[in-house]
């Protein structure tokens, strides 16, 4: 018995890290239930299972009290100190598009009159390019400093930024 929760352990942790993406597949079931800490939990249980049957004969449950805590106790610890901690950490730069409203980008491929170019701009700390649009359809030279007006299937749209030192007509 300890012998295939060994391997099964085993084999679910090598099977994902073949695959990759372990965080799509390796999110919690209750809250801590991650299929990456059960198959800890059943890596530990079964070796310490294993260690431990010949070393205490015909105490079967002993045995597998033994193995049960040190498997909850270490994918606990593991939970605690790796796991949870970089779950906190995986989307810290994420942001909505919707946050983007109002702030000030560059143009990095000119806007075209009518059509669509690119700005860049700075989100959570990240340097971020999209495709935008003029607002009223107006051409924009690239290096100009824009603002974000709305979000529409995925394109900005701008409006020029008015330069503080230039002078406006009366």
């Amino acid at each position: 018995m300890y012998l295939i929760m060994f391997g099964v352990g085993v084999g679910f942790i090598v099977l994902t890290l073949v695959i990759g993406e372990v965080a799509e597949l390796d999110g919690a079931v209750f809250g801590f239930l991650r299929p990456s800490l059960i198959a800890v939990f059943l890596v530990v249980m079964g070796g310490f299972g294993l260690l431990l049957t010949p070393r205490l004969e015909g105490l079967p449950f002993i045995v597998m009290v033994i193995s049960f805590v040190c498997g909850v106790i270490i994918a606990g610890l593991l939970n605690r100190f790796i796991i949870a901690p970089l779950y906190k950490t995986q989307n810290t730069s994420a942001f909505n598009m919707q946050d983007t409203i109002g702030a000030t980008a560059s143009v990095i491929s000119p806007i075209p009159q009518g059509g669509y170019g690119k700005i860049r701009y700075n989100i959570s700390g990240s340097v971020v390019t999209s495709p935008a649009k003029s607002e009223d359809g107006t051409a924009i030279k690239a290096g100009e400093h824009v603002s974000i007006l709305y979000v529409e299937k995925n394109t900005y749209f701008v409006r020029r930024k008015e330069d503080p030192h230039t002078p406006q007509p009366n």
